[in-house]
């Protein structure tokens, strides 16, 4: 039995938890669908997409991967709050690293991508996950320190892993052109850190390489802000910047993407401290969200701009949109607190934003 059967035969529920949280944290700042869709219409379109993810890896189906694939890979294809579809099946592939115990699996998850490869030379999310399991195996090395408090042997290590990982996304991009998928582009975003000659302004070119090509994939534009701030290289207004350089990339969507950049960097990094530590400007913000829910008025983009105008104690706006809200509370979009958060906020109190 294979690693991943060992592993996912008796956990999958636990899988779809991971894939949905995964979801949360990275897609809670995507546009919304229609006002009368239920979050319970958006969990369910996130699990399945899921599921059926884990079933194909489970029965080893590379067929089937490819196909669902196809029919995900596609600007349309969203969830009713607007999340791509094809994101979800991206991040559920990578999600199954967070049930791998040690080395050994790890060697054997790289077979299970060769094996992939091998079926398909040609298959972009094959070659990616390729380069995810070479990703995570950077992030051991590093173990949350910076680079530069790496011993000598370890930043060999991590240095043989990333280009290892560059290589194999330089002769995938001919084939990411093809296919026009954007995750590439995530992908580069995240290797393209760990290489000793990625400058800063080197890190900006691909950002706006992939502003260019891909302006509306929200994911890659988190994965570039976590690397814009000042522990990887970055700047203090690093992530201000890019939600400037994101709301003007040109596409239907940009002006939102200020509001959905520093979204999901409130759930990843600022915990309702963005104002202040993450240098957001609230009118900016506002307008941003404003342009979202215009463009798509459902329960998860109103929750969300619900809770940031609490935040900047813009309580006005913030009573009108939960009246918009109605019976469509979100608590997981009321930051850390959740429930206790949405009525501190009622009661017109702002709860202290979380230390970092």
């Amino acid at each position: 039995m294979t690693i991943i059967a060992r592993i996912f035969l008796g956990m999958r529920s636990l899988l779809v938890l991971a894939g949905l949280s995964a979801s949360l944290c990275s897609h809670a700042a995507f546009a919304a669908g229609n006002e009368g869709v239920t979050p319970d219409a958006e969990a369910r379109a996130q699990q399945e997409i899921a599921q059926e993810t884990s079933r194909h890896v489970l029965a080893g189906d590379f067929e089937r991967l490819e196909t669902l694939h196809l029919r995900l890979n596609r600007p349309g294809e969203r969830t009713p709050s607007g999340i791509w579809k094809l994101a979800i099946y991206y991040n559920q592939l990578r999600s199954f690293r967070t049930q791998v115990p040690d080395m050994n699996d790890w060697l054997e998850m790289q077979g299970q991508a060769n094996q992939w490869q091998a079926r398909y030379p040609d298959s972009v999310p094959a070659r990616l996950l390729d380069v995810y399991v070479k990703l995570e195996l950077l992030e051991i090395t590093r173990a949350g320190r910076p680079l530069g408090k790496l011993k000598v042997v370890e930043r060999r290590i991590l240095d043989a892993y990333a280009i290892k990982a560059m290589q194999m996304l330089e002769d995938t991009r001919r084939l990411a052109v093809q296919a026009n998928d954007p995750e590439w582009h995530r992908a580069m975003l995240n290797v393209a850190p760990y290489m000793r000659n990625m400058s800063a302004n080197g890190y900006r070119e691909k950002v706006r390489e992939a502003l260019a090509r891909h302006p509306d994939y929200h994911e890659a534009y988190f994965t570039a802000a976590l690397y814009s701030q000042p522990r990887w290289g970055g700047t203090r207004d690093g992530v201000a910047r890019l939600a400037h350089d994101a709301s003007h990339a040109g596409s239907k969507e940009s002006p939102s993407m200020y509001a959905r950049i520093f979204w999901a960097m409130d759930q990843r990094a600022y915990q309702g401290r963005l104002f202040d530590a993450g240098g957001a400007d609230w009118p900016s913000m506002r307008a941003s969200f404003e342009h979202m829910v215009a463009q798509y008025p459902g329960a998860w983009n109103l929750n969300g701009f619900a809770y940031f105008a609490c935040m900047a104690n813009d309580y006005k706006t913030m009573d009108t949109l939960v009246e918009r809200i109605g019976p469509g509370l979100v608590p997981a979009l009321w930051g850390a607190g959740g429930q206790a958060t949405h009525a501190r906020c009622l009661a017109h109190q702002a709860p202290a934003a979380a230390r970092l």
